[in-house]
């Protein structure tokens, strides 16, 4: 799951980064302001678009997570009670 969760922070840093540097890039572009401002609208329409599947995707795996968490949970509280359930064989 460490994994898992250092890709999560890799690609959000690596987006974070991609969105900052587009948007600088426009900025500094030699462009008139109108031109600049429809290319910079049209690009955050985009993110705006990639967040939300992100977020999507994100939402996926944290109730995947949840629900393998809650199965290994299920899991070992089932082997508890069998364990403790059986009597002590009396020697």
């Amino acid at each position: 799951m460490s994994n898992e969760h250092n890709s999560g922070s890799t690609l959000l840093a690596f987006l974070v980064g991609l969105v900052t540097g587009t948007i600088l890039g426009i900025l500094f572009a030699p462009a008139e302001g109108k031109e600049t401002r429809k290319k910079l609208v049209k690009y955050l329409e985009e993110i705006e678009d990639k967040g939300e599947d992100f977020i999507e995707e994100g939402k996926k795996f944290i109730s995947e997570g949840a629900k393998k968490v809650k199965t290994i949970i299920e899991e070992g509280k089932e082997k508890l009670e069998k364990k403790f359930s059986k009597e002590p064989s009396e020697e």
